[in-house]
Parts: C-alpha cells; structure tokens; sequence
C-alpha cells in the first residue's frame, strides 16, 4: 500500500531585485520528482548539498507550496488542499530535524514540548497528557524524570530522541527524517538508528530518510533515491543501487563512501569541476560537466528515465547498453 506518492513535482524560487521585486532569475530546486512510499518503506534519499533533497522533503510536509506536481497520501492529493482542512492531516505528517539543539524550545520543559502536540491534535484527553508523556519517553529510551527537564540538560543524542517522540506523539503514517544522525556522534548515530527501525516496526511508519552518509542510507533504508540538481536520476532497491549502481553519479557517490574492512581498497571516481548553479543548468544532461563518461549526446538531449520493473535511472550511456544488449 501507496503510502505517499510524488507524481512530477517541482519548486521553484525566484531571485528578484530588492526595491522593484523584478524577477532576475530562477532556482529550479526541485525540477519534476516523482516517487512513492510504501506502508511500512524506508526510502533514502542521497545526493551532494544543493540537490533539492531537503527542499523536497518541505513539499511533502507542506512546509513549502510546490510549484507543480501532486503529493498524494493515500492517494488523497494534499498540495493543494486548503490549510484548513490540511490541519486535519497535519497529525499524520511529521519531521525529525537535523540539529537536536535547534529543533527544541530551551525555555520550555520536555513534558510541555510533549504536551504540544497532544493539546492541538487531541491525541488523548487533558488528564492523560503525563501518562501519554511519560509512555512516549520510554518508547525512545528516556524515564519519567526526564520530562520536568529542560533540553540544555540533555547530550544531542538524547535531544534527538526527544525529537523523534514528539514526531511520534501524533500517531503519524509518515516520517520526513532529515539528516536526522548527521550532527550527532559517530557511537551515538546506531543507537538513534536502531530506534527508528524499531519504532518503524512497532508501529508500521513509513519514512523519507534524507542524508549524507551512504553507510546511513545503506543500513536504514529499503530502497534509494539518488538525487542531482533537482531531479532523480537513479532510483531502486538499496542492494541494487549500493552493488550495481549504473549511473556515473552513483558509481562517484559509492566510490567516495568508507569501508569497514581496511582490507579492501575501493578505486576514488573523483568528480571534475563543482555541482552547477541550478539558476543556470547545463544544456542536455545536468551531470555532463562533471562525467569522465560524457557523450556528444549528453551534451545536447537530456536523458530519459528509464524504467524497468522498480529500478528507474536517467543516462544516455545506460540507454546505449540496453539498446545494444536488446
């Protein structure tokens, strides 16, 4: 079951001048994504900084209004639903932020950050709002004593998973977890990661895990998205894109990841140049500029996706081998 579906999204951002607000120019941020989310689903979504991960993430929170496209939730299309009646499904959206210092109010107690959520959504009546607290608190590893502090006198792992009860406090299907381990220690990230996977069990959540780290995405999710100025150009299930990943931008991004076993030596595919500006993309295939694989082709028609069966990837190169191998 479909819990999210993407169908053709896009976000745009318009640089304007300061005093006349004339539009100098566009940041196609997220440039017609399209995926979905199963009941119960981990898909991770990679790529460098700037290539709209983040960004998309909002849209599917409505957190920002997409330009175009549909995100459905059970197939009910929410972008464009009005705001009142979206805060009757808010409860079934939530985020996990990246920095566990910014993402709680210091002047506000753990059991009052808890009771928030509880109060506007009408989770549970007034009278079991510590009950609920206190329960939600040893679901992500914390006690009863904890909810009369306040957050300056937690580490960030703790912190983090203050953050991920309150996402969990409103029941929801859907999780944004946005780089949620990157600002913590390396000893601390397993523990906060084991805790999403266990939560994600108990209680069937689907999540959009959104990172850096390809060793994260590995252990977490069940399928990967791989993105690249605003759009997906690979796409498939975590064995498939970390084993055989086709497109040149993965096969880089595989090869920059560690390693455990010191014994094995990966060859580096070190990236020419810098990621383009997305006010002004190349002509043809965005990744052009930068692939050691580039093609009279790529520099003048952009690729299509390709899909076979769940696997999808956008590269002339690939087009070539199945055309050949057909």
């Amino acid at each position: 079951m479909k819990i999210i579906e993407v169908i053709d999204l896009k976000k745009n951002f318009s640089i304007t001048t300061p005093v006349l607000e004339i539009e100098k120019a566009v940041v196609k941020a997220v440039n017609g994504v399209s995926f979905h989310i199963n009941q119960g689903e981990t898909l991770g979504l990679v790529g460098e900084s700037g290539s709209g991960k983040t960004t998309t993430g909002k849209l599917l929170l409505r957190l920002l209004e997409p330009t175009s496209g549909k995100v459905l939730l059970e197939g009910r299309d929410i972008s464009k639903i009005k705001d009142r009646e979206f805060r009757k499904i808010r409860k079934d959206l939530q985020v996990v932020f990246q920095n566990p210092y910014s993402a709680l109010d210091p002047k506000m107690t753990i059991e009052d950050i808890m009771t928030q959520p509880l109060t506007i959504h009408k989770i549970v009546p007034p009278l079991e709002f510590k009950k609920e607290v206190v329960r939600l608190l040893n679901l992500v590893g914390l006690s009863a004593k904890d909810a009369k502090k306040f957050p300056h006198e937690f580490s960030g792992g703790q912190r983090q998973r203050i953050g991920i009860a309150r996402a969990i406090a409103t029941k929801p299907k859907f999780i944004v977890c946005d780089e949620p381990v990157s600002a913590l220690d390396v000893s601390i990230q397993s523990q906060i990661l084991n805790l999403l996977m266990e939560l994600q069990r108990e209680f069937k959540l689907s999540y959009l895990f959104i990172a850096h780290g390809l060793n994260v995405i590995k252990h977490v999710s069940n399928r990967v998205a791989v993105m690249y100025l605003g759009k997906i150009v690979e796409m498939g299930d975590a064995e498939t894109i970390f084993n055989e990943p086709k497109h040149p931008y993965t096969q880089a991004l595989m090869s920059a990841s560690t390693v455990p076993d010191p014994n094995i030596k990966r060859e580096r595919i070190r990236l020419r140049d810098e990621i383009p500006s997305p006010i002004n993309l190349p002509k043809g295939c965005a990744f052009h500029t930068r692939c050691q694989y580039c093609m009279d082709v790529c520099k003048i028609e952009e690729p299509p996706l390709i899909t076979v069966e769940d696997y999808c990837v956008s590269c002339h190169l690939v087009k070539e081998s199945i055309a050949t191998s057909t």
